[in-house]
């Protein structure tokens, strides 16, 4: 459903607006149009077009227009080309204006050839640390011929270069206009919204080149540009508008703009066109800027008419309901630490870990944990989509990961889309054909990553199911150890077993700790661990408060096979759930920064809070 009046909307959903005018002494009273708002690094600016005339527009339905028809410019009489000048405003938080300066252009002026002159609804950039405007100017030809401009502005708002830029396929083109900068690609264009067109400028060269084209989606096309396009979260936002074209009782011709919201993925997939809008029931009304504010209000800068212009402030969750599209920044706390991750636990048993290690609390898991057993490879992939590809994802968890026939392919796929890979294997239920889906990747080389296997020892603290068949595939990863990037062998005791001895003679030997004393209560039921149990360490922490001093911090979380994820490797008793990835997102599960748990009082690497730098 149409809106008539969004600006009106906005306000009574905690929106603002404001006019943003300069003194008559500029403009000798004639029109402000068409502000092009942006936010530098924290700073507002707001490009504003300046025009040597008045608009006289008839509503409604026209019978009483002038003359000429609804619409008639009015100029000064000594001076009737159609003008534009440039002026660069500097606006407080508060959004009124701090102080304003005309855009000098008289480095790069040459005289105009046509009636229209001047550079036309320009919006505002930074691409690579220069600002920079880019509009239409017309008057560089006899005829009018249009083409989009860029001009580099210095620290004073002096124009320093201009470029203009052909069009990418039809040079012979008359008027190349209102392409919408992408803020966050330099010198980036969409020049059409629906088809998505984006097109990128070449300043050496002065030529443009098509680089996305995306079939047109819905009945709404040939859609067009009004603001920049604008980078928020995963998303990028804009506004277009739309000229529906009409003729009035006296069979005058007219147009009428009305405006909607595109939002697209990074990939330029069209996401959510809104409905049409007016700003404020206008027939002329054009928008040439978004920008979010420090405390993410949407600002919308439109002009009205050709006469006035305006800055609307839309809280984001009006831009969220209108949109139907979330837009809140994710919290990304993971960012605290170098090396976020994900432990895959791909399986989990009825009867526990075949391999059963003495020092892992598989009694404790089977207590709790009584839900879906098996991670498909087709929930693997939804999880692995919603995931920020800077999470490092390990196929470790509370179980042998090759247990799960699918985790060769789930690892290709989480290498395909950009993670970084660490895996610890015991090699129970790992082939020759696994090994060889997957030994050219990059494991990372970070802490608590590489790609470890875990070799039998001859006390069988861990229970490996040694056959014929394993003991092949242990074989070939020894003819193949030196091209598996990050690969070393471990093992729980101080000598190898024998059926791989003459495979592997020696393994790393860690210092075993508690599991955040889920140990303890282990060694009760498990006989094993009890002859043992001096072998590895614990330590409490009292009734301090505490969080952990891990590399990965609170981020080094576990997800179980029905899409639970744990706090991190050392909650075998489940205590700690964070929440579940099959129905809710990553960023709205983990924890903040700094967050004590219980199970942090109990673990070596607990700390309080204060001691963390």
């Amino acid at each position: 459903m149409a809106i008539q009046n969004l600006a009106k909307l906005v306000i009574d959903n905690g929106g603002e607006l404001k006019p943003l005018i300069i003194s008559a002494q500029q403009t000798n009273g004639t029109g402000l149009m068409n502000p092009s708002i942006f936010n530098d690094s924290g700073k507002l600016i707001c490009n504003l077009r300046h025009v040597n005339y008045t608009l006289m527009h008839c509503e409604g339905t026209q019978v009483f227009g002038n003359r000429h028809g609804p619409l008639a410019y009015l100029n000064p009489e000594n001076d009737l080309k159609l003008k534009t000048i440039n002026f660069m405003l500097e606006l407080g938080d508060n959004l009124d204006i701090k102080r304003y300066e005309k855009i000098d252009t008289s480095k790069c002026d040459v005289e105009p050839m046509w009636e229209f002159y001047g550079l036309e609804d320009a919006r505002v950039a930074r691409w690579d640390n220069d600002l920079w405007i880019s509009g239409v100017r017309r008057d560089t030809t006899p005829n009018g011929q249009g083409r989009m401009e860029l001009s580099k502005l210095d620290k004073d708002y002096k124009e320093t270069h201009r470029y203009r830029i052909e069009a990418p396929i039809d040079t012979g083109s008359y008027c190349e206009k209102n392409w919408m900068v992408v803020e966050d690609l330099p010198f980036h264009y969409v020049k059409w919204a629906n088809p998505t067109e984006v097109v990128k400028a070449d300043i050496e060269t002065l030529q443009s080149k098509q680089v996305v084209l995306k079939e047109g989606v819905g009945e709404l096309q040939n859609m067009r540009g009004s603001s920049q396009v604008i980078r928020y979260g995963d998303y990028r936002i804009c506004i277009i508008h739309e000229t529906a074209l009409w003729k009035n009782k006296l069979d005058q011709r007219n147009a009428r703009y009305t405006h909607r919201f595109i939002v697209w993925d990074l990939d330029w997939n069209i996401q959510h066109i809104s409905d049409s809008f007016s700003f404020m029931d206008g027939e002329i009304e054009f928008c040439c800027g978004i920008a979010f504010d420090k405390n993410e209000n949407l600002l919308i800068s439109f002009a009205f008419q050709d006469n006035a212009a305006y800055l609307l402030k839309m809280p984001i969750k009006y831009l969220e309901k209108y949109t139907n599209v979330k837009f809140e920044k994710k919290k990304e706390y993971w960012r605290t630490t170098e090396y976020p991750t994900l432990e895959i636990t791909t399986s989990i048993p009825p009867k526990g870990c075949v391999v059963d290690c003495a020092f892992c609390p598989q009694r404790l898991l089977m207590q709790k944990y009584d839900s879906v057993k098996t991670l498909t490879y087709e929930s693997f992939v939804k999880i692995i989509d919603k995931l920020p590809k800077e999470i490092r994802i390990t196929f470790s968890g509370f179980t042998e990961p090759f247990l799960n026939q699918r985790t060769a392919d789930m690892i290709l796929y989480a290498h395909s889309k950009g993670h970084r890979i660490s895996v610890f294997t015991t090699g129970v239920g790992l082939t020759i054909e696994d090994i060889k889906k997957i030994k050219h990747i990059d494991f990372d080389n970070g802490p608590n990553s590489g790609f470890c296997l875990h070799l039998p020892d001859e006390e069988r603290i861990a229970k490996h199911p040694i056959t014929p068949k394993y003991i092949e595939t242990i074989e070939y990863i020894k003819s193949v150890e030196n091209e598996i990037k990050g690969f070393y062998v471990m093992s729980m005791g101080s000598e190898i077993h024998n059926s791989v001895r003459h495979i592997y003679s020696t393994a790393y030997l860690p210092t075993f700790w508690s599991r955040a004393g889920n140990l303890l209560g282990e060694a009760i039921i498990k006989p094993e661990l009890e002859k043992i149990k001096d072998r590895f360490n614990h330590m409490e922490h009292g009734d301090k408060n505490m969080t952990c001093n891990c590399i990965e911090t609170l981020y080094h979380n576990v997800l179980l096979p029905d899409g639970r994820v744990s706090l991190c490797c050392m909650d075998y008793g489940l205590e700690q759930i964070l929440g579940n990835l099959f129905e809710q997102e990553y960023d709205d599960i983990i924890p903040t920064p700094f967050s004590c748990f219980s199970l942090c009082s109990h673990c070596e690497n607990g700390t309080e809070p204060k001691n963390i730098k």
